[in-house]
């Protein structure tokens, strides 16, 4: 374990083979790092362990593992467990590694091939993209861009600009105050809650959903090839005083589209 004085928010660059890597964010005045072998028993782990490297300096700490030309990194796992005080920023870079991040993080960047990210609450920017790995955010307030091959991308949240590209993923917000502009082959998109905002979503052969509460004005510009399109709206003649403005537009090849009436998350908790 390494322990070191960050009376300030740092920046992080961390390299990641396999294994995990667990952030936690608070208010604190230290960093502390611990780097441990997946399993105690295994030589690789334990090599792996041993030569991942934990610097420090001038407010920038870099976790790298050992380099990959060396044999036994291939197969080596390790879990990283790194301590931080909160809106920091983090830049990670992962093969088949686990990543979990607790807290509220300034931006946030990663790169990953096959493991699972999952990130609590993102004050700032999220750039990420994977090949075949989950991602999952609670929380955004500002500017989110991810990219998938074939990866599941889950969006608690949305306040401000969310950014979506995928060959086959699917996209699903659950609630956004802001825009959604997304792109996909075959892959479904679902906003749970649409509050105000706009909604951009193109889709080859994949399903789109999108609900909208009662004092949001919709505009709609809806086509789709050889799908359903189900608009469960009243019409109006336009929004009223008071009511949030929302515009979607949805381009799709075969997949339906639904468009219903939803309750936003804090309404239908309190009644």
């Amino acid at each position: 374990m390494q322990t070191f004085d960050t009376p300030e928010p740092i920046s992080v660059r961390l390299e990641a083979g396999a294994g995990s890597v667990r952030l936690v964010a608070t208010e604190r005045a230290d960093t502390v790092v611990q780097v441990r072998p997946r399993d105690e028993s295994s030589g690789s782990d334990v090599w792996a362990a041993e030569h991942t490297r934990v610097e420090f300096r001038d407010g920038k700490l870099a976790v790298s593992g050992a380099k990959r030309g060396l044999p036994r990194f291939r197969c080596g796992a390790v879990d990283v467990e790194i301590a931080l005080p909160s809106r920091s920023r983090v830049y990670a870079t992962l093969a088949s590694a686990d990543l979990r991040a607790d807290g509220e993080f300034a931006d946030f960047r990663f790169g990953s091939a096959s493991g699972a990210v999952d990130i609590d609450v993102v004050i700032g920017k999220i750039k990420g993209a994977n090949a075949s790995g989950s991602f999952r955010v609670n929380r955004v307030e500002g500017y989110a861009s991810v990219a998938t091959a074939s990866g599941a991308v889950h969006v608690g949240k949305v306040d401000g600009e969310l950014k979506f590209k995928g060959a086959s993923g699917s996209l699903t917000v659950e609630e956004l105050r802001g825009g959604v502009k997304s792109r996909t082959a075959p892959g479904s998109v679902s906003v749970g809650v649409a509050v105000r905002g706009a909604v951009s979503a193109a889709t080859g052969s994949g399903e789109v959903a999108v609900g909208i509460p009662e004092g949001t004005a919709a505009r709609l510009d809806i086509t789709t090839g050889s799908g359903v399109v189900t608009n469960r709206l009243q019409p109006s003649d336009g929004p009223e005083v008071g009511d949030e403005t929302l515009t979607l537009q949805v381009r799709s090849g075969s997949g339906d589209v639904d468009i219903h009436r939803a309750t936003p998350a804090h309404e239908a908790v309190g009644g």
